[in-house]
């Protein structure tokens, strides 16, 4: 099991989420650059601090879990920015666009899919007062279909209100730029989200980010190896 309790699922499945998509390497090799697919007993190996640069990684850290090491396998092209499609070695999956959580496959509580009312505004673009957007997602399990919500972006002066994983030092978190988005409007409200605005591998991206997909199921997604700049 890859963790959080995930659900085993093939490979096939994950691939089919992904949909049309452009490949950053063969399937067969992208799952073998998975570094530990192990989070919820704390048996999964040691993360290595560089790991082979030919792939992208993102570490994924949950409260009370060891950590692991999703592999990037595929881009999606999408008017609101490329979707990036992340594997670990058993086949689940995590879906991530400008940062954010779309989609995933696998996990004991799953976005099968995530819809925007309109485009959503840049990051470095969100003005000082924030921004608003409409969302609605699927959940599993139970299929809870269209849930709505409206979604407040805010820039955070400062270090967020959360707890960061021992991966992301503050004297690395402390220079970027972060943004908080709370959501309201569904039955059960999640928590606030968090995101860190900086530089990996030289392109301006969100470096770091916590999202819950629902009260009890929080991650922490880092860019690994550790993010070198700030803007």
């Amino acid at each position: 099991m890859f963790a959080f309790h995930f659900l085993w699922l093939p490979v096939l499945a994950a691939v089919a989420l992904s949909g049309c998509a452009s490949s950053v390497g063969p399937l067969g090799g992208i799952l073998s650059a998975v570094v530990s697919d192990k989070l919820g007993s704390g048996q999964g190996s040691a993360i290595p601090a560089t790991p082979n640069p030919a792939y992208r990684y993102l570490r994924v850290d949950v409260a009370g879990r060891a950590p692991a090491l999703l592999v990037l396998g595929y881009l999606d092209a999408d008017p609101n920015g490329e979707v990036e499609v992340w594997y670990s070695a058993k086949g689940e999956v995590i879906k991530t666009q400008n940062g954010r959580i779309v989609g995933t496959v696998g996990l004991e509580v799953d976005w099968r899919a995530l819809r925007y009312g309109s485009m959503l505004p840049a990051w470095p673009e969100i003005p000082p007062p924030g921004a608003s957007y409409a969302r609605s997602r699927d959940v599993f399990p139970g299929y809870h279909y269209g849930v709505s919500e409206r979604v407040e972006v805010l820039p955070w002066p400062g270090m967020p209100d959360a707890s960061l994983p021992p991966a992301l030092p503050a004297k690395h978190a402390s220079r970027y730029r972060w943004f908080r988005e709370t959501a309201t409007g569904a039955a059960h409200a999640l928590p606030p989200a968090w995101f860190a605005w900086g530089v990996h591998q030289g392109q301006p991206t969100v470096v770091y980010s916590e999202q819950c997909l629902s009260a009890s199921l929080c991650l922490k997604l880092l860019r690994w190896p550790l993010p070198e700049g700030a803007l």
